[in-house]
């Protein structure tokens, strides 16, 4: 059977019209990896029905990071992974689940030639998200970046345009969006029949180890890099627009980076974002969303936990009262959202909000950076 017959078999099984000129869609295959990969590009057909995906898309992590262990594979696990690629510089598959098949890599290159996985999620250091970003995208992956994506408004362009000339669909995993209680907030503005106003935020925690990359410019430290993604991404959620005015000041830097700061993004009508970010603090993590008579006020809200329900604290002028959310893990609705945006080759989504969010992170970084200390 060739592939044009393979094709139009999968088709069939998948609720979708196989185009004559599908080969256009398929790379010629230099290897029985490649030609599964071109088959596995039928997701993207103009008429796929979502009953086609009924397991998750393999996915390559570059770089064994403490958020890929903790929360990346357990999320592509609770999807119904069977196994998952890893590309580890320093690490080994001894510090793997034991009853969770991980094939490892101890070399980047190699693993982008070697594995048969359709997506790679990059879990690098900061300052080397562009490069492997690149590398897989060039070698026809679609790809997921840990937030913060790239360094600049620029790079994030190339990258976005690399990735729509190759046809593949390149993301940020800033993934407390995708959590229920997102929603939740928004509903109980709509039912009163208000919008939010303003937005006050706050994400700080204890110093971090002493050789963390988050206290060192060359990998990409400090915290307007790694809590900045945080502060201006609640914006684009509750007022849909972007900023005509972001201010950033530094509060506190060590020998190489900041490492605390606070922020303001003015937007239309009157509304307005706030707060205050970095690791020298006790642990706070919470958003109040406020307007009209009302006050909504979320706990754990850019990392809400898997495994436990989220309380929404409603203030209205005659009364307090709580929104119970059941537990959900944001990282696998990231990936859910994302593995539906390439079974559907609409990559609109994934597009704005990677796009938005760098506009309004360089824009923070540059007023914080001009700024003396405060």
């Amino acid at each position: 059977m060739n592939q044009g017959e393979q094709a139009r078999e999968i088709g069939a099984a998948c609720h979708f019209r196989v185009d004559s000129n599908i080969s256009k869609l398929l790379m010629r295959p230099s290897s029985a990896t490649d030609a599964g990969r071109s088959i596995a590009r039928l997701r993207c057909v103009v008429f796929f029905d979502p009953r086609c995906l009924q397991a998750p898309m393999k996915v390559l992590l570059l770089g064994y990071s403490s958020i890929g262990k903790r929360r990346v594979i357990p999320a592509l696990r609770r999807l119904g992974a069977t196994s998952v690629d890893v590309a580890s510089l320093s690490k080994s598959a001894s510090e793997s689940p034991d009853d969770f098949p991980i094939r490892m890599f101890r070399d980047y290159d190699h693993a982008l030639k070697e594995t048969d996985a359709e997506v790679v999620y990059v879990s690098t250091v900061n300052s080397q998200h562009a490069r492997w970003a690149r590398n897989a995208l060039q070698s026809g992956f679609h790809v997921i970046v840990d937030k913060p994506a790239f360094p600049t408004v620029a790079e994030t362009q190339e990258l976005i345009g690399l990735a729509q000339r190759n046809q593949r669909c390149l993301a940020e995993a800033t993934v407390y969006a995708f959590h229920p209680w997102v929603a939740t907030a928004r509903k109980v503005f709509e039912r009163a029949g208000v919008s939010p106003t303003y937005l006050l935020g706050a994400f700080s925690y204890p110093p971090v180890a002493a050789d963390n990359y988050r206290n060192f410019r060359e990998p990409g430290g400090g915290a307007l890099w790694d809590l900045g993604p945080y502060a201006i991404s609640p914006g684009r959620l509750f007022f849909g627009d972007a900023p005509s005015e972001i201010l950033g000041r530094r509060l506190s830097v060590n020998a190489e980076v900041d490492t605390s700061f606070s922020m303001m993004a003015l937007h239309s009508r009157g509304r307005s974002s706030t707060g205050s970010f970095g690791f020298t603090t006790g642990y706070l993590n919470r958003l109040d969303i406020v307007g009209p008579k009302l006050v909504v006020t979320i706990d754990r809200a850019f990392v809400p936990p898997p495994d436990s329900p989220m309380e929404l604290i409603v203030r209205e002028p005659d009364k307090i009262h709580s929104i119970q959310v059941p537990p959900a893990d944001s990282f696998a609705m990231f990936f859910e959202d994302y593995f539906q945006a390439v079974a559907s080759c609409n990559y609109d989504g994934c597009v704005h909000r990677m796009l938005t969010d760098a506009l309004a992170l360089e824009r923070l970084r540059t007023s914080a950076l001009a700024s003396p200390i405060a």
